[in-house]
Parts: structure tokens; sequence; C-alpha cells
């Protein structure tokens, strides 16, 4: 029989600012039509991310305008947009680790931002509570692992591709299920063109700001769809530090 997924909030977060993806941000919650359900809550854990900034605008033009500017320069960036867009080129989870030569010899400032903490309700069968945990928890696992710089990208790359290739089929029922892997097979084929262009270091930096950009989507996206975590937002720390 085909498996629905209960009560599973799912998003696809499509990168903004990446050439060839888009952002989306899309709310599930399935239907189960089985009685024989188990329920078990997952927690995506709250941490705080440091992110290497090359500029700030008010204006979205503007700033979509100077990161392609930056990225015809070789300088591989996005936007993160809250309540300013924000061009940054790395990320890591202390300001020591980020890679200050992702900035390419320009100007740069450290800012931090925090991930919250999302806890999730979820009921389904067994395999299903098991497939849906291993989903949500990817994008933090892969920025883990890039950042603990143990495996190579390639490794990392292909790992993702793998498992993401598997979910993409796993539930053709629940759309936003199937998105989210989607947005993870997407990144590994920026991950491969990157990597024919790029050495080690400027893969792994860029690999590590796009992956943290999906988790904080992730993140903002289940908790503007959970009403009790409606009003929690993470928020970008307002004092910009030069880098050490």
């Amino acid at each position: 029989h085909m498996m629905r997924l209960a009560a599973l909030l799912c998003v696809l977060a499509g990168l903004a600012c990446i050439p060839s993806m888009r952002e989306r941000l899309e709310q599930f919650s399935g239907i189960q039509v089985f009685s024989q359900l188990d329920e078990q809550e997952i927690t995506l854990p709250e941490y705080d991310v440091y992110a290497l900034q090359l500029a700030v605008f008010d204006n979205g033009q503007r700033a979509a305008a100077e990161a392609k500017r930056l990225q015809q320069a070789g300088v591989r960036c996005v936007i993160w947009q809250k309540e300013k867009m924000r061009i940054v080129a790395d990320a890591a989870l202390s300001r020591e680790a980020l890679n200050p030569d992702a900035a390419k010899g320009r100007d740069a400032y450290v800012i931090s931002d925090t991930m919250e903490e999302i806890t999730l309700r979820l009921q389904a069968d067994a395999i299903g509570i098991e497939q849906a945990k291993e989903l949500l928890q990817t994008p933090d696992g892969v920025f883990n692992s890039i950042l603990t710089g143990k495996e190579s990208m390639q490794d990392i790359v292909s790992r993702t591709r793998t498992l993401a290739g598997e979910a993409v089929g796993a539930h053709p029922e629940n759309a936003l299920y199937t998105q989210l892997a989607q947005s993870l097979v997407n990144w590994c084929g920026l991950m491969d063109r990157t990597l024919e262009q790029a050495d080690e270091a400027d893969a792994r930096s860029y690999g590590a700001v796009t992956m943290c950009m999906l988790c904080r989507e992730l993140r903002q996206a289940l908790s503007a769809s959970s009403t009790a975590s409606a009003q929690r937002t993470p928020s970008t720390a307002a004092d910009v530090m030069p880098p050490a």
C-alpha cells in the first residue's frame, strides 16, 4: 500500500539568488488513512552561525546587481534576506572558522545569526517517521559535515545525492516531501558545477553558505507555519564586527 505522512510540515527552500534555483517555501499537512500509527517528536536544534558579509542593502534590486557583479568577478556569494539584504560568502559555527579567502581580498565583516530550535510532532507508520526524520535532519547534517572537514566535498555531495535521490521517489503522493528532497538534489548539482570551477576551499565555503541558507529557510518556514512558534524568528546580530 502507499503510505501517507501525517502532520508533517515540510519545505522546499530553493536557495535564493543562486543561478537556476528559485526560492519556494510551502507547508504540507497530510491525511493519514491507516490506523496503525506511531507518533514521535523531532527537534531541529538551536545553534549560532557566523557569516562573512561583503555588502548589505535595503533594496533588493541593488543587492541582486551587486551579488551578480561579485559572482562574475569570481566571488561565490548568496543573498541572505531578512530585515536587510546581506551578501555573504561563507558560513561557520564560529568566527574563527570562517574562511577570509572567500572574500577574495574584498572588505568583509562577520555577522552572526541564530538557527532557532524547532520541534515537530510526526505521526505516521514507523517507516514513514524514520524517512521524515532523516530528510528533515539532512540539511543540518550536511552543513555540519562540510564544516568538520573530515570528508571531501565530493564525498559529501555524493552521499547527499544518494539520500536525496532516494527520497525524491519515495513519496510521490507527497509533493512537499518530494520538493525538499529535490532541493537537496539541486544543491548537489550546484556543487558539481562549483567543484569543476573552484578549489576545495572555495567549494567548501560556498557549500557551507548555501547549505546554511537551506537550514535557515527550513526553520523559518516551519516556524511561520506553527501557531506555537509563529512569533519566534532568528535574528541577525545588530553589531557588525571586522574579522579577527
